[in-house]
């Protein structure tokens, strides 16, 4: 991923290939136009108008096939280079016509299209001062300010409409996935995030303690919602995940999977460890009971499955199925309490 926010492509991979794609167009339309068409070019341009073409399409195949650090300064070399290649052409062959200057949208659109909006306008202010530079070289001066007020307001125009687009754009993606990360109800991540941090941890070396997941369910959730309808068990789901952020470490992922379910990820934490705290949960969740609105107290308690991988073990599949199979346990012997525990990657695999 690239750091820097202001040089940062909205989109990296499509960027580099939208990139590429016009530095080999661009690149190969002018040296084959430069070689084979008879133009009016002075022959000490020719070979530097040909270097520069080749120098765009070699740009082209590094952002294909480079590495990230060097594409986030290429993706912002190219719109640069190719205006530095548009205004030595245009001088080379004293070309000041409309046909001419209209190149110097293509590294506007670029930039506007797939770059941040400092940078946008930046390369906007750069083609706006290049066409000044083209048409107050090359024509009188009444027919050069007419040309760069053209040419200057349609570049500001399609700069701020594009980048405008791309901000509402980055808007609405920024809260989808925001919509995706967190549950609406508990305010919990959803089982994504969770997946994607216990893919994370397991794929890493973690220490020698390794990986525990905790697999909880509400008690008789049904019935509460049965009996005391529906708001209910939804206050009694943001209850309980609030007992559980107050009992848990920095480091604990907790997620919501659906319904009543919810479930823990400890990086970091032993299986005896795991176990204990898994118990405290329990106790804790019984001993604060639901606050209703007239007055009452709902008492509530959970069942929660246990499950631990070592360090660097990749077993995410097993380490869910596990400590599912450690949750049926807790609710076949009585429920309100811990399952056995099942430790994965080990030779007794009970744990005993």
């Amino acid at each position: 991923m690239f750091s820097s926010d202001v040089f940062a492509p909205r989109d990296p991979e499509g960027a580099c290939r939208f990139a590429a794609t016009v530095s080999f167009v661009a690149g190969g339309l002018s040296t084959a136009m430069t070689a084979l068409v008879p133009q009016d070019i002075s022959p000490g341009m020719k070979l530097p108008i040909m270097g520069a073409s080749l120098a765009i399409m070699v740009v082209g195949l590094l952002l294909l096939t480079g590495r990230d650090p060097l594409r986030r300064w290429l993706l912002v070399v190219v719109p640069m280079l190719g205006i530095v290649a548009i205004t030595a052409t245009s001088l080379g062959t004293k070309d000041a016509s409309a046909s001419g200057q209209v190149f110097l949208c293509a590294p506007v659109l670029f930039a506007a299209s797939q770059m941040r909006r400092e940078l946008a306008w930046f390369v906007c202010a750069c083609a706006i001062a290049a066409d000044a530079v083209i048409t107050f070289s090359l024509l009188p001066f009444e027919r050069a300010m007419t040309d760069l007020v053209f040419v200057g307001s349609s570049g500001a125009l399609i700069t701020w409409l594009l980048v405008r687009a791309g901000d509402r754009n980055d808007a609405l993606v920024n809260e989808l996935r925001a919509q995706a990360a967190i549950d609406p109800l508990t305010g919990l991540v959803t089982r994504r995030v969770l997946d994607k941090a216990a893919h994370s941890v397991l794929s890493n070396e973690n220490g020698d303690a390794g990986t525990a997941l905790l697999v909880l369910d509400v008690d008789r959730f049904k019935a509460i919602n049965d009996t005391w309808g529906h708001p209910v068990g939804d206050a009694a789901l943001v209850h309980i995940a609030e007992v559980l952020r107050s009992m848990c470490r920095p480091d604990t992922v907790i997620s919501r999977l659906g319904g009543d379910e919810l479930a823990l990820l400890l990086p970091g934490c032993p299986y005896d460890v795991a176990i204990q705290r898994a118990e405290g949960l329990v106790e804790a969740v019984r001993a604060t009971p639901l606050p209703l609105a007239d007055g009452e107290e709902l008492a509530l308690s959970i069942s929660i499955g246990v499950a631990h991988a070592p360090a660097d073990s990749g077993q995410l599949r097993e380490l869910y199925t596990a400590a599912d199979e450690s949750l049926y346990d807790a609710k076949r012997n009585g429920r309100g309490r811990v399952g056995d525990g099942v430790r994965l990657g080990y030779a007794d695999p009970a744990g005993v």
